[in-house]
């Protein structure tokens, strides 16, 4: 997510970055929670892994990519040119950081009585390294620590950092120029893989020891920033009027074409491990496609069953259920299968299961059910709490 923390706001349509308001892209909201749900069946062939599954659910994880193309979209979108850095900071700032918290300490409340010697020391460092959104900067704190899915707000924070000047140079350019800045950045994205293949040529059973280059150039905000700078190129070529001639239906089906092939592909050397493969390069061009199109369909005033109430209340939920769905995930399968530490059923991959399909579906429910309650009960209201508290601080500096 990373996951996308972007709410819906009230957005300013034109292309001169007014601050005159719009109407509110709901579906966009519901399809966060397919991308979050997406990441949960990611997990699941990990911890409670289903017989004959694993290639397409480790699909799902490309959902982090959707989540930072997403996120640029939706940022550049509500854009407005009187937006200030300070208030914009503020605002990110109180949107991810409580949930954050919650993210890194009940993990690591839970883990911590079963580490061994100076294992509970690197798992209280990884914490504070997430709290201070530290994390996807250094190699080995990466997948370390209580949760592999933290890392992300790492890049989402430096995202956040760079955009309020990112805006400034995309929001009036020409639709033919954003469109060479698109396929510029796709164009990197590839590089990026390609020189990493060179570096670390693809193999079945890596030494985790010589890969700490790949694990960055995988991870880190760096490797990762063409994705959401694809989203917030995407919103400033919708917001100068420019509509993809592909609706929903011929974004989506591109989408899973891709993903076909993907999953045609599976047996591939540079398939076998996440760090290897090419879905961040493939789904994000696609993932913008999708954003575009579903956008496109809010503005023009067609409904969606992804701007349903209920889809909107699960995309609302989704930020709390990415940060805890592989806590929960990992508790029930440690019970299951006897084990103590997140890196064995990486190292050791469990034996797939029908029976595990139970477990799998008690953690979603599980999940759900906590994080509607966490959202309702302290992730809003500790979001508007810290607004308040920001805007009260920076009215009394400008008096």
């Amino acid at each position: 997510m990373t996951f996308s923390t972007e709410r819906r706001e009230s957005p300013p349509v034109s292309p001169s970055a007014s601050a005159q308001p719009a109407a509110r892209l709901d579906s966009l909201t519901g399809l966060r929670w397919i991308a979050a749900f997406g990441v949960f069946l990611s997990h699941v062939s990990t911890l409670l892994p289903l017989p004959q599954t694993d290639a397409v659910f480790v699909l799902g994880s490309s959902g982090v990519t959707f989540f930072f193309v997403l996120s640029g979209f939706v940022l550049n979108w509500t854009y407005t040119a009187g937006d200030r850095v300070g208030a914009f900071y503020g605002r990110r700032f109180a949107r991810i950081w409580p949930m954050l918290v919650i993210g890194a300490l009940l993990p690591l409340a839970l883990q911590l009585p079963d580490a061994q010697g100076q294992q509970a020391t690197w798992y209280v460092m990884i914490a504070i390294s997430v709290v201070l959104l530290l994390q996807a900067w250094v190699p080995t704190w990466i997948l370390g620590g209580t949760s592999p899915v933290t890392w992300s707000l790492a890049c989402e924070a430096f995202f956040y950092a760079l955009f309020p000047f990112v805006a400034k140079l995309t929001i009036r350019r020409s639709v033919r120029w954003l469109g060479w800045a698109a396929a510029t950045l796709v164009l990197i994205g590839w590089g990026i893989k390609v020189w990493l293949w060179q570096a670390y040529p693809p193999q079945a059973q890596p030494s985790w020891s010589d890969m700490g280059g790949v694990v960055f150039g995988t991870y880190s905000p760096i490797a990762r920033l063409w994705e959401f700078l694809l989203g917030v190129v995407a919103a400033a070529a919708v917001r100068q009027g420019w509509r993809s001639k592909l609706g929903v239906r011929s974004a989506t089906g591109l989408l899973v074409a891709g993903l076909f092939v993907l999953w045609l592909l599976r047996g591939e050397t540079w398939r076998t491990l996440i760090i290897y493969d090419v879905l961040s390069q493939v789904t994000a061009p696609l993932y913008a496609l999708v954003v575009v199109a579903v956008a496109a369909q809010d503005l023009a005033g067609r409904r969606s069953w992804l701007g349903t109430k209920p889809m909107v209340a699960l995309g609302e939920w989704s930020y709390a259920f990415y940060l805890l769905h592989f806590t929960v995930l990992f508790e029930i399968a440690s019970e299951v299968f006897n084990r103590k530490t997140i890196m064995e059923f990486y190292m050791t991959p469990a034996e797939a299961s029908w029976a595990n399909a139970g477990w799998a579906l008690l953690a979603l429910v599980i999940t759900t059910a906590i994080c509607a309650f966490v959202y309702q009960f302290y992730e809003r209201p500790a979001e508007k709490w810290l607004r308040a508290r920001i805007g009260a601080r920076r009215k009394r500096q400008t008096t």
